[in-house]
């Protein structure tokens, strides 16, 4: 398909020009009102022909300067009513033009129009013809948005042909156009431009769908960096954009994929979520399947509606222990219309295991003892704890373990704390149930956070009181600076209080532990009896949330957030092992209580975090963390099979890999080992929606033009308007006009 020619000059009001007709209304007036007279001879006029005929000259020429002045005042107060538009951003004039043409490459220029055309091949072909079509002297530069950003050709260069191979080879991605990079890339190569004296008039053109999902943030009313590169690249350019999307066929998307059980184990079928939409489309049934490493392995129809998503749920048992790949997929079928059909799959990544292992450090005989009948009451579950005491925590491999609860552990040692933190930080998670053996103050001096970085006021969250009454800090804290979020415990801890509360705040159940309590006020969560506690003082931090506090306002149940990892503190016991000295009593009836069992469950499903299960989107980098000091390189699997790259660890052991351009299942190793990690990498989707940013809404300095298939019309978002320079040139004659006509009848007076 050729592209439409491009053109620099248009009309408003087109019709207006008819109008035009009346600038000759000076000229029929002149005519009507030139005298017809009959000659007689008269012997005294003899005489004042000689001087008439010496003015005749004169009075001609007065005569079409005025007919002239006011013929033009009518031709440009109509002019000026027709509002000509000047279009000069698309091909300049005159000086050598230096033009950055940026293409968008993203998903949503996959699109296809009813004649399969996809929108990066018109843009593309548009780009062609602003490289045929330049003239002598002129350079390019190209820029590419999407997940293969860039710019191709380096700097301007005046090699034709070198610009038409860039252009050619450019190829559509599955990722997001970064507008603010783009701009910020076309600024180097202007620049550039700049610096090597090559050019003296600057264009940059933009080749796009005008996505929303793009251009957003150009097109909103406050400051944000986005406007900002814009402003300062209309200060030395002229830029304009070719809208080349087209909507006209409606399209199918999954939108959405999740296992809903957090922590998938062969011991329970996996339960798979997904959404699906048609987007400019009325209501369509399609084929949904469920893919497991490629196959497929289930399916159903759903119909698909455009004003809501459509939740699509599998159910499925997967036999086969380790890295598994998962897929919801539209199914292609005959006839069905689809104009993006790279948004049709959505991808889950997991790692499957036998069983969920959950270390359970005992600080005293029985510790740990009700931590594991509420994780495995009946010994074949899906969970499965192991106790050991604290001596033994040395000598255990902790990356057997999805979570480590220690529960009346007097104290660690700085090597014990260091693993740990290690293992926190490479994702794992780490709960600790306080009790009558634990020490704050070594808690606080190997676990804690920094004195500094702690705050004395209530959370803003909540009426918290971070500290209890009657328990005096043993430093007075200054206000606090928000702190990193290292620490082991998210607190300092003060000795134990007797305080009884018999409820328990759940905080409107707005953390994840707790939410699944709403609504159920019968099972026990808030009138669990706490007789004795630790009060502690948390960071102002945004990582540090509380999940559960007492009757008096002190935390019960805290939670933060570790690198990769999270780490929970309850600050009363675990067991009914820890009594209070003076009385005789138990610290809480809490291990005996209903609501215990989904407590502890619930810890381990927030503590593992994505559980195994890992999502992101193209253009996130796929992190994660080795043992500290280990040797080599993490091989990254690419979802075809192959190899996508190495990457070498930081001395803390992290890594992280941004060479994921394609959706799908990425694996992860140690080099020349199997994969032991994956991530599912899938597109944006707000790709899949065809909705585009209002022209107008863009800056008027940005000249838009619609291309729609073979025809460029003349929809223009804020070309140069020359309407009023004619207004102010009429302005000027009606005042020059009645000032000639004084002056000249002055001198024939």
């Amino acid at each position: 398909m050729t592209p439409p020619p491009l053109i620099a000059f248009a009309f408003a009001n087109l019709a207006i020009l008819g109008w035009l007709a009346a600038a000759a209304a000076p000229i029929l007036i002149h005519l009507w009102m030139r005298q017809t007279h009959r000659e007689t001879a008269w012997a005294a006029l003899r005489f004042l022909r000689a001087a008439l005929e010496r003015q005749a000259r004169r009075l001609r020429l007065q005569h079409w300067l005025l007919l002239a002045a006011r013929t033009l005042l009518l031709l440009l107060v109509v002019l000026a009513a027709a509002k000509p538009l000047l279009k000069s951003g698309v091909l300049g004039g005159g000086a050598p033009t230096h033009r950055v043409l940026v293409i968008d490459a993203s998903l949503s220029m996959s699109a296809i129009d009813a004649e399969g055309q996809s929108a990066l091949e018109q843009a593309k072909g548009l780009a062609l013809q602003l490289v045929d079509n330049a003239r002598a002297g002129d350079t390019h530069s190209l820029v590419v948005m999407g997940a293969d950003a860039g710019a191709p050709l380096g700097r301007p260069t005046s090699d034709g042909g070198a610009v038409r191979r860039a252009i050619e080879s450019i190829a559509p991605s599955q990722g997001v156009a970064d507008l603010g990079q783009a701009l910020a890339t076309a600024q180097r190569l202007i620049d550039t431009a700049g610096e090597i004296g090559a050019t003296q008039r600057q264009e940059v053109v933009f080749l796009s769908d005008l996505a929303a999902n793009t251009w957003t943030p150009l097109a909103e009313t406050e400051k944000n960096a986005t406007v900002e590169a814009y402003a300062t690249l209309a200060e030395g350019a002229t830029l304009s954009a070719l809208d080349v999307g087209d909507s006209s066929l409606p399209s199918v998307a999954i939108t959405a994929a999740s296992l809903a059980n957090g922590l998938p184990t062969l011991a329970a079928p996996l339960e798979i979520r997904a959404e699906a939409r048609i987007f400019d489309g009325e209501s369509v049934e399609r084929i949904a399947e469920l893919l497991v490493d490629g196959a497929v392995v289930s399916e159903q129809r759903v119909t698909l509606s455009n004003d809501q998503p459509t939740p699509i749920d599998f159910v499925y048992k997967v036999d086969l222990p380790g890295v598994r790949a998962i897929a919801v997929r539209l199914a292609d079928e005959a006839g069905a219309e689809d104009r993006l059909s790279d948004d049709n799959t959505r991808y889950v990544a997991l790692t499957l295991r036998p069983r969920v292992r959950v270390l359970c450090v005992a600080g005293a005989p029985g510790a740990a003892d009700y931590l594991a009948d509420a994780l495995d009451p009946t010994g074949e579950g899906a969970f499965e704890p192991v106790i050991v005491s604290d001596a033994d925590l040395p000598t255990i491999d902790l990356t057997d373990f999805v979570c480590v609860f220690l529960s009346n552990v007097r104290e660690l040692s700085s090597g014990e704390a260091e693993r740990l933190h290690d293992y926190v930080v490479r994702g794992g998670g780490v709960a600790w149930f306080l009790g009558d053996r634990v020490s704050p103050q070594r808690y606080n001096d190997t676990l804690g956070p920094l004195r500094e970085n702690l705050g004395a006021g209530p959370r803003s969250t909540s009426d918290l009181r971070l500290v209890s009454a009657d328990a005096q800090p043993t430093d007075p804290a200054e206000p606090a600076e928000p702190g990193d979020n290292s620490a082991l415990v998210p607190g300092w801890l003060s000795p134990s209080i007797a305080a009884p509360s018999y409820r328990v705040d759940p905080l409107d159940y707005k953390h994840p532990i707790v939410r699944p309590f709403q609504g159920q006020e019968r099972s026990g969560l808030l009138n669990i009896p706490v007789m004795r506690h630790l009060p502690i003082e948390l960071p102002e931090s945004a990582a540090v949330s509380v999940a559960l506090a007492l009757e008096n306002g002190d935390p019960l149940l805290v939670t933060g957030e570790v690198g990769r990892g999270r780490v929970a503190v309850l600050t009363t016991a675990a067991s009914l092992d820890s009594v209070d000295p003076a009385t005789g009593q138990a610290w809480t009836a809490l291990p005996a209580w209903p609501s215990f069992l989904p407590i502890v469950r619930g810890m381990v499903t927030y503590l593992a975090n994505d559980g195994g299960v890992r999502s992101l989107l193209i253009g996130e980098p796929i992190e994660g963390r080795v043992a500290r000091g280990a040797v080599g390189q993490v091989a990254i699997e690419d979802p075809t099979g192959g190899e996508a790259g190495r990457v070498a660890p930081d001395e803390s052991g992290a890594w992280s890999f941004r060479g994921a351009k394609r959706v799908g299942v990425y694996r992860f190793g140690p080099q020349g080992e199997p994969a032991n990690g994956s991530v599912a990498v899938n597109p944006d989707p707000g790709e899949s929606d065809p909705a585009t940013v209002a022209t107008e809404q863009l800056p008027e300095s940005l000249t838009v033009r619609r291309v729609l298939g073979d025809v460029a019309s003349e929809t223009v978002a804020a070309p140069t308007p020359l309407h009023r320079w004619l207004l102010y040139g009429a302005l000027a004659l009606a005042l020059i006009e009645p000032a000639m006509a004084c002056f000249f009848g002055r001198g024939n007076g």
